[in-house]
Formats: structure tokens, C-alpha cells, sequence
């Protein structure tokens, strides 16, 4: 089963949304599943050298309200095995970069390359160890990480290889409705938005995969004798 995800990594309803899924996957051992991170920035307008996330936030939503925000995801977080430390960040992130390295890592294996893993690491990066994830030596080390070559990667960031590419992924997930993350496509149906629980997923699951069963069992004109 093919599960595109389009994401931020700087989303930590992203990371709890991953988490939860692959909770779900883990219930069903027989199926195959193929997961493709693909990108989209919730602040396109943060400078490459980073912003006051602290107070950019504060001012936005409020000092006591952003309080009862962090404690509500930083629990939600725990029940789905994730120890986040939002006080921790300090510098906002232009997130371009780090979908870049992300498409990389796709270019270097597809499904059995290093780009889920890659996902994990950098919502991680971000999230629990309030890491900078718009330099690009951070980039890199998170990358070697997960067992990419520091060396290119490194070379890869500082030029504008594929960034074309990455903003016109974005810009193709908003021209079709996307206005938030984390959205999960199934086997290019079944679009699911949001942090989900673990057993919304596996409903999908069991969904799409008696579907195609049933499919395969039905008969046509031209398949059957």
C-alpha cells in the first residue's frame, strides 16, 4: 500500500500523525507499505537566517494561550511515544532546506532509502532538541545520522538544486486543497487530514485493502471466461 505524506517538519502534529500511523501499520505485519514524504511550508515567508519562534508565537496567539497549547500537544505527544521540548526552540525555520534534503533522500533509494527515516530524525531534530533546522551543517549532521554522506549533502544545500522542484510540490499540494498538515493519502484515495489516532488509520487501512480485494475478485467482460 502506497501512503504519501505531505508534511512540515517543523509540524509536531506531523510527527505525532507519523508515529500514530506507523502504530497502525504495526497491526497489520502481512502488507507492504510504501511511505513518500512530500513537502509543504506552513511559514514560506521565514527568513533563511531564522526568526524569534518564542515570540513570533507569543505575539500571535498570546503568552497564556500558548501555554495551554504546548502542554495539550506535549501530552498528546507522550501517549504516542514522543518526548517533546517546544521551549526549547528558539530560531524559527524556513523549512525549504530541509524538504530538499528530504526529496534527496527520496532521489537515493525510493521507499528503501533513508527518507523516512530521515523524517523521523528531523521532526526530532526540531521538536525535542529545539535544533535550528534551517542551518545547513545542522541539516547535514541529521542527515549523516540516518547514514547519508555529510560531504554531499552539504554540497547538495548550498547550491539550488531542486528547489524549483520542492516549491512547485508545494504549490501543487495547495492548488488542490491542502491548507494543512499533516494530509495522508492511501493508495491515491482516502485523503486523511491531521494528527489521527492510531485506529483511524488502521480503519483506513482495512478499508482500502478490502476494497481491493474486492476488486480483484469482481469480474469484466474482458476478464472473465
Amino acid at each position: 500500500m502506497k501512503i504519501d505524506i505531505i508534511s512540515d517538519v517543523a509540524c509536531p502534529w506531523c510527527f505525532i500523525g507519523k508515529k500514530n500511523l506507523e502504530t497502525a501499520m504495526a497491526q497489520r505485519p502481512d502488507m507492504n507499505f510504501e511511505i513518500q514524504w512530500f513537502p509543504y511550508q506552513l511559514h514560506p515567508e521565514a527568513p533563511p537566517e531564522g526568526y524569534d519562534y518564542q515570540g513570533s508565537i507569543a505575539r500571535k496567539y498570546g503568552a497564556a494561550r500558548i501555554e495551554a497549547m504546548f502542554k495539550h500537544i506535549t501530552e498528546v505527544a507522550k501517549a504516542s511515544g514522543i518526548d517533546f521540548h517546544l521551549d526549547k526552540i528558539t530560531k524559527g525555520a524556513n523549512t525549504l532546506n530541509a524538504h530538499r534534503l528530504l526529496d534527496l533522500a527520496w532521489q537515493q533509494g525510493g521507499a528503501e532509502g533513508p527518507q523516512n527515516n530521515l523524517a523521523e530524525a528531523l521532526f526530532k531534530a526540531y521538536l525535542c532538541d529545539g535544533k535550528f533546522i534551517g542551518d545547513i551543517e545542522v541539516l547535514a549532521q541529521v542527515a549523516g545520522g540516518v547514514g547519508m554522506d555529510e560531504t554531499k549533502v552539504r554540497k547538495y544545500l548550498e547550491s539550488d538544486q531542486d528547489a524549483g522542484k520542492v516549491r512547485e510540490q508545494i504549490q501543487y499540494a495547495r492548488q488542490n486543497g491542502v491548507s494543512g498538515v499533516p494530509a495522508f493519502s492511501f493508495d491515491g484515495m482516502f485523503a486523511v487530514s491531521g494528527g489521527q489516532q492510531a485506529d483511524v488509520f488502521l480503519n483506513v487501512i482495512d478499508r482500502i485493502a478490502e476494497k481491493a480485494a474486492t476488486e480483484g475478485a469482481s469480474c469484466t467482460p474482458d476478464s472473465c471466461p
